[in-house]
């Protein structure tokens, strides 16, 4: 059965509407989950239309991003991926070995449930920047900025530090952290190497989920400077990959952190 609680009503066949925050200065969104299914869909090219959320529509199962295909509501960005890989029969971008397959599992957990954190405990110490240019502040202005710059940031910065707590990263001392994140990003280079992506040649949904969650690390404010200092002098390589798949499959990045537009042209004709 179709859901019965869909943001978009009049809805094409074999097209994702991919509902999420709007734009931002810094970074076309700073959800790296939001940036990560976005990612993917260029890479699998698949037709999709972003639609903003307003900062209060969530799925059905309280969380953003969401997608709507074929009448059918779809939450959590790695079952979002899943869904589509099976849809739209993408299963070369899940191709491995077996060996590498168990890798790339390995890494996808390094990334999303560790890595991940490092930006969440950032956000949770300072997330200030979300109220101004560099984040979602050309969009907010009147009533609606006061409210979001005095009132939803704080109550945004307190709940990812709550949930930081929670994960446990939220507890450690900051140089606990920034050892923590030095590892993880040493592990990554080491299996990038210098290749082209995290498996060679040809990109994997894995390298969607690296790229937005390095990108959040790089493009935006975090907890301590050392990380950005490491990624340039320890691990390069990992600046490198970023730059391919933005440049591949962001060309409209500086576009759409300057007019805020969810639908910007990115292919080539």
């Amino acid at each position: 059965m179709p859901s019965t609680n869909l943001i978009k009503r009049d809805w094409e066949k074999d097209h994702v509407y991919l509902i999420q925050f709007p734009r931002a200065g810094l970074i076309p969104t700073p959800s790296p989950y939001a940036f990560k299914v976005e990612t993917f869909l260029r890479i699998a090219d698949i037709p999709y239309t972003n639609i903003d959320n307003e900062f209060s529509k969530t799925s059905a199962r309280k969380q953003i991003p969401f997608i709507e295909l074929n009448g059918r509501q779809h939450a959590d960005s790695s079952i979002i991926i899943d869904n589509l890989v099976e849809h739209f029969h993408k299963t070369e971008l899940e191709s491995f070995s077996a060996a590498d397959k168990a890798i790339a599992r390995a890494f996808y957990a390094l990334i999303e449930h560790h890595l991940c954190w490092v930006s969440i405990y950032s956000r949770g110490q300072d997330f200030n920047w979300l109220a101004t240019p560099a984040g979602f502040g050309r969009q907010l202005t009147g009533i609606k900025g006061f409210a979001f710059k005095n009132f939803l940031v704080k109550k945004f910065a307190s709940t990812v530090r709550g949930r930081a707590k929670a994960q446990g990263m939220g507890t450690f001392q900051k140089e606990e952290i920034l050892d923590q994140t030095k590892k993880d990003l040493d592990a990554l280079s080491t299996q990038l190497g210098d290749k082209k992506y995290l498996f060679g040649n040809s990109i994997k949904a894995i390298d969607a989920t690296a790229f937005a969650h390095l990108a959040q690390l790089i493009y935006t404010p975090q907890f301590s400077p050392e990380i950005k200092t490491h990624l340039e002098e320890k691990t390069p390589n990992l600046l490198v990959y970023v730059k391919h798949i933005r440049d591949d499959y962001w060309p409209d990045w500086e576009e759409t952190t300057e007019t805020m537009n969810m639908n910007t042209k990115w292919k080539k004709d």
